[in-house]
């Protein structure tokens, strides 16, 4: 999984490089810090949903429709595919 900032530039783990991996997975990693960035951004798609609709939602309900969303969910499906080749490459280092 990649992204592209607004400047065009791709940010993205290699699944071949376990400092790749270490670095977005890892303590301190940049992987719950982009989930937080993919969330507030499906919040604001939900938003913008039902401004076109016309239709009254509360800040909860677009939490929730938020988490729900394919965009969300696909973050964490594949995030959690990086965080289980971390665990594989941290047990492989460390003899297991």
């Amino acid at each position: 999984m990649s992204y592209v900032t607004k400047d065009g530039e791709c940010i993205q783990w290699d699944e071949n490089d376990p400092a790749s991996l270490e670095s977005w997975f890892g303590n301190y990693g940049h992987a719950e810090h982009f989930r937080k960035v993919v969330l507030a951004s499906c919040r604001e798609a939900e938003r913008a949903k039902a401004v076109a609709a016309e239709a009254k939602v509360t800040e909860a309900r677009l939490d929730d429709l938020a988490r729900t969303s394919d965009a969300y969910v696909e973050y964490l499906i594949t995030t959690l595919r990086g965080r289980a080749l971390r665990e594989r490459n941290v047990l492989a280092s460390a003899g297991y």
